[in-house]
């Protein structure tokens, strides 16, 4: 097929043939007719036919399958010739995506990662604007991984991938799911859509004959787990390791984690257990263990004259907590933190996490996330409802708030930014600019 296929309307390029796959907020109008300026030679829509566009427009009853038609007929089917491993969940997705793939290159296995921080195939780097890519931009992953020689494929997959069937025809040997908490209602309008969507990769034909395995330790887990009495499926819980806390980390059972927190123990414990079972070698497991770091995720950037200031990623009220608690058991001194909530994203969490921090934190510097085309102000107004006390203090400018929490930090202390984690940018209105909280800290505490 000459044309290639694409349902991002913002990748199209001249020739290309283009998919408006419904949209949530009905905008795939939008995105058709932008498909069409960038030069598409076509859209398949379920949209009638508008005027003018005969030759370039047809209507199909169901998008989302004429695309996997297409995309079988263009790209073969390369998922087939990988081992494919999904993780889902609210938190924990891209620690244990980073843990899975490290554990299978220690076994010796030619690997390619899909994660909300980057792609890999092999050694090779790729940057990642999505969670999960759109369908078409997975299916040249997986071609791409194939010719590079990988074997194995591991994946975060998000609730949004799932529900807009972006992940059609992946067949996948292993699944885990982390937990669920408080996040995307935005999208998914309730608790219980969220998990439906969540539950899609553990019911269809997605994991066909592979293995579930599911952390019951949380409450949706322990619903999945039950739900799924018709599936292979391995239920995970901390009552079956033992676990404890290190200077350097966390250990379970025989392995050295050099990972912090109780949310860690959860996500290794997950990988433990889907190693062993998988039947990959303990020497790749704990040395794999040993030496994991993810960018982003309780990632300590300053630990100097008994000062430690920590980047995380954290931007949930579940998430928030748990770093907190974690940061809060190696803390010898005041916990500090500096952390705001997304613009143009789920307003009910803001009060919540306003109330975990102030629960949590002896100091707290409320700013600006990712503000996006909301008022900044009006977003920390969000958040302060949740508080009861003014032990805050409000600087909309993250480069400030981080500065002056810096300032702030004495020995024994230890500072959390939060909600950024890996990102190396910041949405201000619809601009996007150069910003990492790794950078600012460094700056800031040299």
């Amino acid at each position: 097929m000459s044309n290639r296929l694409k349902d991002n309307s913002k990748l199209v390029n001249e020739g290309d043939i283009f998919f408006a796959v419904p949209c949530a907020d009905g905008s795939e109008k939008v995105h058709a007719f932008e498909a069409l300026e960038r030069g598409a030679s076509s859209v398949i829509s379920a949209l009638p036919v508008p005027k003018g566009y005969e030759h370039r427009w047809a209507q199909v009853n169901d998008v989302v399958f004429t695309r996997y038609l297409f995309a079988k007929e263009n790209f073969g089917n390369p998922f087939s010739k990988l081992n494919c491993h999904a993780v889902t969940g609210s938190n924990g997705k891209t620690s244990c995506a980073f843990m899975m793939n490290s554990v299978l290159r220690a076994a010796g296995k030619k690997t390619a990662m899909l994660s909300t921080i980057y792609n890999l195939i092999d050694t090779q780097k790729e940057g990642a604007h999505l969670t999960t890519p759109g369908f078409m931009e997975l299916y040249e992953f997986a071609e791409k991984a194939v010719k590079a020689g990988c074997t194995e494929l591991v994946m975060e997959v998000s609730s949004h991938a799932l529900a807009q069937g972006r992940v059609m025809g992946i067949s996948y040997k292993t699944a885990l799911f982390t937990n669920l908490s408080h996040d995307h209602l935005d999208y998914h309008g309730t608790m219980e859509n969220y998990y439906q969507a969540k539950k899609l990769l553990f019911i269809s034909e997605l994991l066909g004959k592979g293995t579930g395995f599911i952390n019951i330790d949380n409450s949706y887990g322990h619903r999945l787990y039950g739900e799924l009495f018709f599936r292979k499926r391995t239920g995970v819980s901390k009552k079956r390791f033992k676990s404890e806390n290190t200077e350097n980390g966390i250990r379970i059972d025989n392995a050295n984690i050099s990972l912090f927190g109780e949310h860690n123990v959860e996500n290794a414990m997950l990988i433990i257990e889907w190693a062993r079972e998988t039947g990959l070698p303990e020497t790749a497991l704990t040395s794999a263990l040993e030496n994991i770091s993810v960018p982003g995720r309780f990632e300590v950037v300053h630990n100097k004259d008994d000062k430690r200031a920590i980047v995380d990623y954290a931007h949930t009220p579940d998430a928030l907590e748990r770093t907190l608690s974690a940061a809060r058991k190696i803390c010898k001194g005041n916990l500090l933190l500096v952390f705001g909530c997304g613009g143009d994203r789920d307003k009910t969490k803001r009060p919540e996490m306003g109330g975990i921090a102030e629960k949590m934190a002896d100091n707290i510097w409320l700013t600006s996330d990712n503000p996006r085309t909301e008022n900044p102000e009006q977003i920390l107004n969000d958040v302060e409802a949740g508080m009861a006390a003014a032990k805050h203090k409000r600087q909309s400018d993250r480069k400030k708030a981080i500065k002056e929490a810096s300032a702030e930090l004495q020995s024994g202390d230890i500072l959390v930014v939060a909600g950024k984690g890996h990102e190396d940018y910041q949405i201000l209105g619809k601009e996007k600019i150069h910003f990492s909280d790794k950078e600012q800290l460094i700056e800031a505490l040299l």
